[in-house]
């Protein structure tokens, strides 16, 4: 039987791809094969090649450093950038004033991704040195690369003490150096250092100043799930751990209608002039009270001031204005004290590093309370708190019995005509006169803000549950995250 026509083709074709595939083989063998290295026994070595992939410091931390360097967690960076208050006054200080940082030359302390560093680029700045401790400066190179401005904003890692700066004397220090009560975990010391050593005669810091108060605060519901929860725990006797929780503040958002008394500066500082020695103070209060009511502790918030801007710019942190990652500091007292409207509760408070050199992440607040005559007070409490290292979780509101839902939906219910004049009543009775613009919010926004709590979702800094969106099955009423349903279209569906 004969074989077909192309068989012989097919078969030389297919010889063809195999002396091709040795050839190929050969070549490569031969390439790996070191012809000139030999070991002793005489046979060929095989040259080998390793490729390394650099990676940055960030990329190898485990989760054991981000212990300690919590500041190059992406959590971190996106709270901090999500502080839309912090953030957007920072950018209206450095945009709005183009004037003052064109052609001149920007030192930003704690630069974190090196948002402000961005803005300072943007406005005109010739050179931005930009300086953090924290792995963050390698996210903060990459980002400072894809967005062109390599030849403008140098990264720098390391202490203020230990950094060289190319320049001796730079115009502008760029820091956002407040932290809790504004002082604990701040970098005021920071600003110092380098104010005294490369900031021109003349030269600006943003911001500069800033000024803390103090207001007396009704927090029932929170005393009782945070400090009063340790006296029986399933049973048992923790009472040594409420001495420890009472010890340690707090630190939330408070409501305008928990507050009981005008408020009270107590500390002011001017960075142009400020020393190591300004960082601890003592200072006397007085606190008349506007309403009866049970007073649980006292709270602590702050304004900053950006002087040099043209037009008067500034933030606070005071719970008549939108929140901060700051929040209010909250400072509980081990018996609440009930109080009676026009009262006045004065006395003294210190704020201080417990260690020297000083040492802001480590502090201390002691505070005196009393009310009467001096000489023989109707009371007198002596209280002290120790400042660690905040933790921030966020708190939600637990409902128990159907009851308590009732009563939330009657609460969120109310006139907001009501709401909105009780909180311009309390924000007239404010001791102190705030020029900031950003400082007043007018009966408009206050009210809009009212209807935008009663009608969106609940939102994750706010924890808690809009009693509002509710739905009953029979005598029982239910919370619901969602919008409800459209029952015109889906009646039938339970």
């Amino acid at each position: 039987m004969s074989s077909p026509p192309n068989a012989s083709k097919h078969k030389k074709g297919k010889i063809a791809q195999c002396k091709k595939k040795n050839k190929k083989m050969e070549k490569y063998k031969a390439k790996e094969i070191d012809e000139t290295d030999a070991n002793d026994s005489g046979h060929d070595t095989v040259s080998t090649t390793i490729t390394t992939i650099n990676t940055s410091p960030v990329d190898m931390m485990t989760s054991k450093d981000f212990q300690f360097d919590v500041a190059a967690h992406i959590e971190m960076i996106h709270q901090q950038l999500k502080d839309t208050v912090r953030v957007q006054k920072f950018k209206e200080a450095i945009l709005y004033n183009k004037h003052l940082f064109k052609n001149k030359s920007v030192l930003h302390l704690n630069c974190g991704v090196g948002i402000f560093s961005l803005f300072a680029a943007k406005a005109g700045a010739s050179k931005v040195y930009a300086i953090d401790r924290s792995n963050v400066i390698c996210y903060a190179r990459q980002i400072v690369a894809a967005n062109g401005y390599g030849n403008v904003i140098e990264v720098f890692k390391g202490n203020i003490e230990d950094i060289d700066l190319p320049e001796k004397e730079v115009d502008i220090i760029l820091c956002d150096w407040m932290g809790y009560a504004l002082l604990f975990q701040s970098t005021c010391d920071a600003v110092i250092y380098a104010r005294d050593k490369w900031l021109k005669a003349n030269g600006l810091i943003f911001p500069d100043q800033a000024k803390l108060f103090m207001v007396a605060v009704e927090d029932q519901k929170h005393k009782n799930e945070n400090i009063e929860w340790w006296n029986g725990v399933y049973g048992f006797n923790m009472k040594c751990l409420r001495n420890v929780a009472l010890k340690e503040p707090r630190y939330k958002l408070i409501k305008v209608e928990q507050i009981l008394s005008k408020q009270c500066p107590i500390k002011a500082i001017d960075l142009y002039s400020a020393t190591k020695d300004d960082l601890k103070f003592r200072s006397k209060y007085m606190l008349p009270m506007q309403r009866a009511g049970q007073l649980d502790g006292f709270a602590l918030y702050f304004h900053v001031y950006f002087t040099k801007s043209h037009t008067p710019l500034g933030f606070s942190t005071d719970p008549w204005s939108a929140g901060t990652n700051w929040m209010q500091t909250l400072l509980f007292l081990d018996k609440s004290v009930g109080v009676k409207a026009n009262s006045v509760y004065y006395g003294g408070i210190e704020m201080l590093s417990q260690k020297t050199p000083l040492d802001l992440n480590d502090m201390v607040i002691n505070l005196e309370l009393l009310t009467g005559d001096p000489s023989f007070p109707e009371v007198d409490i002596e209280m002290s708190w120790n400042l660690r290292p905040a933790v921030m979780p966020v708190e939600s509101l637990h409902f128990n019995d159907n009851n308590d839902i009732r009563k939330e939906t009657d609460k969120f219910n109310d006139d907001q005509s009501s709401a909105v004049q009780k909180i311009s009543n309390c924000d007239a009775n404010r001791d102190s006169q705030i020029t900031v613009k950003s400082f007043k919010a007018s009966e408009a926004r206050v009210k809009s803000q009212k209807q935008k709590f009663i009608a969106t979702k609940i939102m994750p800094n706010e924890g808690i549950f809009l009693a509002s969106q509710t739905f009953t099955i029979g005598e029982n009423i239910y919370v619901c995250r969602k919008n409800r349903r459209n029952k015109n279209k889906h009646n039938k569906k339970g």
